[in-house]
């Protein structure tokens, strides 16, 4: 989104400095100070100076950073106003385009805090043990820091229940492959058993399970 934001404002720049080149050459190069300089001068003959000379002026002037020489013709002063007007209609887009963003990424990261208060506060509530209360902090961080806490479930509810089945079959089925057991299954009860697969996620040194347990549910390791 920020490439495509400058591409933009580097394609206005490039065409307000050739209809300033174009604006120039009708006045007459050199006719007063506001238009670009004589190009019999040597230094401004090349056409990559004049380019360069052109854009310089359509940044500054569009930007409204530097000072550049005043118009002098009722043609240069319309020409100017509507630079300063586009030059503030950029300025907006990139400050809310910005701001758009921080806030998104702020929203996100304000929802996951809410989760994190308010878990603290039932185990503060139900005087959880400290060293459980650690872990679980512990756990939050982990998701937020590998980015993975993003609620399946909650983020494919919306969906129809075939689209949702294809995404299922997409990010699951290959690790369901990989299982010795399901290597000789047919297509249609693997896309079965991966609808039914829920991620889980595991702070590192954490117990998946322990020995003598019994088994209620079946795990696949798929990252660690």
């Amino acid at each position: 989104r920020i490439c495509n934001l400058v591409l933009y404002i580097l394609v206005i720049i490039h065409w307000n400095a050739c209809i300033y080149y174009a604006i120039s050459k009708s006045l007459g190069f050199g006719s007063d100070t506001w238009v670009f300089p004589n190009i019999s001068k040597p230094e401004y003959s090349s056409l990559t100076r004049s380019y360069v000379y052109c854009l310089y002026w359509s940044t500054l002037t569009l930007t409204t950073i530097g000072e550049m020489p005043a118009p002098v013709r009722d043609e240069e002063y319309l020409f100017v106003v509507f630079d300063f007007l586009v030059g503030v209609l950029i300025f907006a887009t990139i400050v809310g385009n910005v701001g758009s963003m921080i806030a998104n990424m702020n929203a996100t990261r304000a929802e996951f805090q809410a989760r994190i208060d308010a878990i603290k506060h039932y185990m503060h509530f139900r005087k959880v043990s400290r060293e459980l209360e650690t872990r679980v902090i512990k756990w939050f961080d982990y998701l937020w820091t590998n980015q993975k806490a993003v609620d399946e479930q909650e983020v494919l509810k919306n969906l129809p229940n075939k689209l949702r089945a294809e995404i299922a079959i997409n990010v699951h089925l290959e690790t369901l492959k990989k299982v010795r057991i399901f290597q000789d299954c047919e297509a249609g009860l693997l896309v079965e058993l991966v609808l039914k697969l829920r991620p889980q996620v595991f702070s590192p040194g954490d117990y998946i399970c322990r020995k003598g347990d019994i088994g209620k549910e079946m795990y696949i390791i798929k990252e660690g």
